[in-house]
């Protein structure tokens, strides 16, 4: 019935689209303008549009009220009979968990462990359903994804014997995401999301483990020597963080500089990089981390975390302790005070993001699939 060599289940995109659901559906639109061979995706019948290729058949499906829990019970139970009665032979499960009742071969993206690495920066739902099920998805994987050297490392340590089915397969940037220099564009977006003339910006979920409370923290120790920046934190924010946010920016006195947009839309986001002073992204754990590399290809000079992200991202990246807010506000001083060392930077940037294509993810994305379909004949 799919015709298909792969099917790929895209059910997890929802809207607001986090880190994770960006990844996946940028991988699915990368395989369908990219790929050579046949796949079907199954996706929500609300998605984001994926153009139609030949060689791309997709799937809506729909869901009361748009549930999460009905869309994991659907992929353990349904799933499973329909790859079965289509004679699926590969299937790609590209967010943390597949279907263990599949028979077919399978392809797993784990993106990062932080279920386990880091569980109370964890809803108590993610923790019971991935230390649930990641387990038995990585035991029965053919092969596993991870995007990035050092989620490699975390799978090895917690699942030592899947280290000989992991391949690292980096994500890409979108090829619309360049500096903006449209005076028009920029005073379009600026308006729209309520924008300051100067701002730090922060892009991803906010949440704990992207280290919010830090962040406005080190912006208040910052906001001295700079009275007139602003600090925009762009994402989604659910009730709990928006009480901390509130405590914190009450505390520090900051309420009245502080920017919250909520999402950014895609179309929007090189404009809003590129009206930024910096981004400032001072995570406690990343199993990749696309905002750094956004921000850089927008032009956009960035300050992350010490450790994994700044490793990936050398001299690129202005680093950072991350527990110390007065670390993250000298990083941040440097980038604003010293013409020069940015300058220097906002070159590294664009030199280290252009090294990450949708092109050659999707590229190397294939050759997996191909090696498993070759295994299986």
């Amino acid at each position: 019935m799919t015709h298909a060599a792969v099917f790929f289940n895209a059910m997890i995109l929802r809207e607001p689209y986090s880190g994770v659901e960006v990844t996946v559906h940028q991988t699915l639109r990368a395989l369908a303008e990219h790929g050579t061979m046949p796949l079907c995706a199954c996706l929500p019948a609300s998605h984001r549009p994926i153009p139609p290729t030949p060689l791309m058949r997709l799937m809506p499906i729909k869901f009361a009220g748009n549930s999460k829990l009905l869309r994991i019970i659907w992929e353990q139970t349904a799933l499973p009979v329909l790859l079965r009665r289509w004679r699926v032979p590969l299937l790609h499960a590209p967010a943390y968990v597949a279907p263990l009742l599949a028979q077919c071969p399978c392809v797993l993206t784990v993106h990062d462990l932080h279920v386990f690495t880091h569980p109370a920066f964890c809803s108590a739902g993610n923790r019971l359903h991935y230390r649930m099920l990641m387990p038995r998805s990585i035991q029965r994987a053919a092969r596993i994804i991870a995007y990035s050297e050092h989620t490699r490392d975390n799978i090895i340590a917690s699942f030592p014997e899947a280290a000989s089915k992991i391949t690292v397969v980096p994500p890409g940037i979108q090829s619309d995401l360049q500096p903006c220099s449209d005076p028009a564009r920029l005073q379009t977006v600026k308006a729209r999301y309520g924008l300051a003339e100067k701002f730090l910006l922060f892009v991803g979920d906010l949440t704990s483990r992207k280290n919010i409370d830090g962040i406005i923290r080190a912006f208040a120790a910052l906001h001295s020597k700079h009275p007139g920046l602003h600090l925009t934190l762009a994402g989604h924010c659910d009730r709990r963080m928006s009480s901390i946010l509130a405590a914190a920016a009450a505390e520090t006195g900051v309420a009245g500089q502080l920017t919250l947009p909520g999402y950014i839309a895609p179309e929007d986001l090189a404009a809003v990089y590129s009206l930024a002073a910096l981004l400032v992204f001072p995570s406690h754990d990343e199993g990749f981390g696309l905002p750094p590399l956004e921000a850089m290809a927008c032009g956009c000079p960035v300050v992350c975390s010490r450790g994994p992200l700044s490793a990936m991202h050398g001299p690129a990246a202005t680093a950072c302790d991350a527990a110390v807010p007065a670390s993250i506000a000298e990083a941040c001083h440097r980038l604003l005070e010293d013409s020069p060392y940015r300058e220097a930077q906002i070159r590294a940037g664009f030199q280290r993001s252009a090294a990450f294509s949708w092109k050659t993810s999707a590229a190397a994305l294939q050759t997996v699939y191909r090696e498993l379909l070759h295994a299986s004949e």
